[in-house]
């Protein structure tokens, strides 16, 4: 089997024509959506793609994710009731997140 770099050289001398008749064949393949074993959800290419350039900036530094009160504000749309406690809330977000 032939290495990336015997590859890149390979498509380097193509006409352009041709290398661009070879990036759609390229797109068609990496682009196909892929079934999640154990579930009947499909994930696109675009999302997995998204997904994984997101965990890439997040381990670079490049983005540092949400503040827990962002995440309690986004679980619960802005929206908690008039009484809280603020300890038992944490604790109940914490073993849900024990859960998954």
């Amino acid at each position: 089997m032939a290495t990336y770099d015997e590859v890149l050289n390979q498509v380097q001398d193509l006409t352009p024509i041709e290398q661009l008749r070879l990036l759609e064949q390229l797109q068609a393949i990496a682009f196909q959506p892929v079934e999640v074993e154990g579930e009947d959800e499909v994930v696109s290419a675009a999302e997995i793609a998204a997904s994984h350039a997101a965990w890439q900036d997040y381990l670079a530094g490049r983005d540092r994710g949400i503040s827990s009160k962002e995440l309690k504000l986004g679980k619960w749309k802005g929206f908690l009731p008039k009484r809280i406690d603020a300890l038992e809330f944490e604790r109940q977000l914490r073993r849900e997140w024990d859960e998954q």
